[in-house]
């Protein structure tokens, strides 16, 4: 029964059809949110609009794993949002009638959660009436994204292992390393 509702799911996911995902999920579901602990998504009512922004930012699903037993499955899948890939894995708690009761949430890397929080978020809290809200949401996530793509493309390859430092000066100017630096 789990394996079928974890099909479901996808199925929902790679289509962008709401419905058969909700169709997926028990009437009172819980989904924690990848960004903050603050935040829930409770029932369908709270689902729904959920999806419906999920759906549209996200491009180039593909699930990879699914695994777990009858009552806790783990899917994850890969896709991008704008020019950023996530990875994000869900754990599915299932209960006895073999809908999902629980969801939590986990997106990598850090320039693709924030590229999340960017996409969603001005559409959730418009979709929920709250028009400031978006607003100040659309203006205050943009230099965070800024720095966290920053600091992925020219910090981060410096603190890897001796043969990223060696090539991080390349992709510091956008340019291909020479075949020798690579390992």
């Amino acid at each position: 029964m789990s394996i079928e509702t974890t099909e479901r799911y996808r199925r929902a996911l790679e289509t962008r059809d709401v419905d058969l995902a909700l169709s997926a999920f028990a009437p009172d579901v819980v989904v924690h949110s990848p960004l903050t602990s603050r935040v829930r998504f409770t029932g369908h009512a709270e689902l729904g609009p959920l999806l419906e922004v999920a759906y549209t930012h996200l491009r180039d699903v593909r699930f990879h794993t699914d695994t777990g037993d009858g009552e806790t499955r783990v899917v994850v899948y890969t896709a991008r949002i704008g020019d950023e890939e996530i990875e994000e894995a869900a754990v599915l708690k299932i209960g006895e009638d073999g809908l999902i009761t629980e969801v939590t949430l986990f997106v990598r890397p850090l320039p693709g959660l924030v590229a999340l929080m960017d996409a969603f978020g001005p559409d959730i809290a418009r979709r929920n009436g709250r028009t400031f809200a978006a607003r100040l949401l659309a203006v205050a996530a943009k230099p965070l994204l800024a720095m966290v793509r920053s600091g992925d493309r020219r910090a981060v390859p410096l603190a890897g292992p001796r043969g990223w430092r060696e090539l991080s000066p390349h992709l510091m100017r956008g340019k291909r390393p020479s075949p020798r630096l690579i390992r």
